[in-house]
């Protein structure tokens, strides 16, 4: 009696074919968890590169380019590329750093972004005695700093009012001073006490940032200081 050895032709087929058919089920799996995992170091390089940008801006002040590279040295040990290749952006008007994403390009709904900025708020408020008299009085100006670059113009609205026992003062005449201050002129005031002044913020201002999308927030009238320049 004569025992077979190997496989048939049929029997090797059957076994390519269900290697094949498990393959292809697990392929789709695999490509997910290779896109999750890189884009989960996207979002740890962008975390870095947001501490980066936050420590250039205390250090220099505002951060124009569009790219990392100048924080190269000082502030990153390296120039990060993205997962996929790509160089990361950033947005100054937007106050965002990002990455294209898989297809290279921005927009298109895979990008992997965030705000190194936070949203637009007043973060000083400054008393400038224009008459030198030592106490508000009208045409004195407050000065405002915001934590965004503002926009090229600001709005014409009165939208900031100091408030103190129930006294109001309306401020008018807003100017952009620089990219990150706008002064405010003191309207009509009565009895106002500097050291007990609140800054109160409408909701409907028009102090915007560059982007244009991101409006001065409301604050809390208690967290809001004014100080003498």
């Amino acid at each position: 009696m004569i025992r077979r050895q190997g496989f048939t032709l049929i029997e090797l087929l059957i076994v390519v074919t269900i290697i094949a058919i498990l393959v292809g089920a697990a392929v789709p799996y695999v490509q997910d968890y290779v896109d999750q995992t890189r884009t989960s170091r996207a979002k740890a390089d962008i975390d870095e590169i947001k501490r980066a940008l936050m420590l250039y801006e205390v250090q220099y002040g505002h951060y124009t380019s569009d790219t990392i590279a100048s924080l190269v040295g000082p502030f990153l040990t390296r120039n990060l590329p993205d997962p996929w290749g790509n160089a990361y952006k950033v947005d100054d008007k937007k106050s965002r750093v990002y990455s294209m994403g898989p297809d290279g390009e921005a927009g298109n709904g895979d990008d992997v972004t965030a705000d190194f900025r936070p949203r637009m708020a007043v973060t000083r408020v400054n008393f400038v005695d224009i008459d030198g008299d030592g106490v508000p009085s009208t045409n004195d100006v407050l000065s405002v700093r915001v934590c965004r670059p503002l926009a090229s113009t600001v709005g014409t609205d009165n939208v900031l009012v100091v408030s103190d026992s129930g006294t109001v003062a309306t401020l008018a005449s807003p100017t952009r001073v620089n990219d990150y201050t706008v002064q405010f002129t003191l309207g009509t005031i009565s009895n106002m006490v500097l050291s007990e002044s609140k800054l109160l913020i409408s909701s409907g201002n028009a102090i915007k940032d560059e982007s244009a999308t991101d409006f001065l927030e409301q604050a809390r009238p208690d967290r809001l200081k004014i100080f003498f320049e």
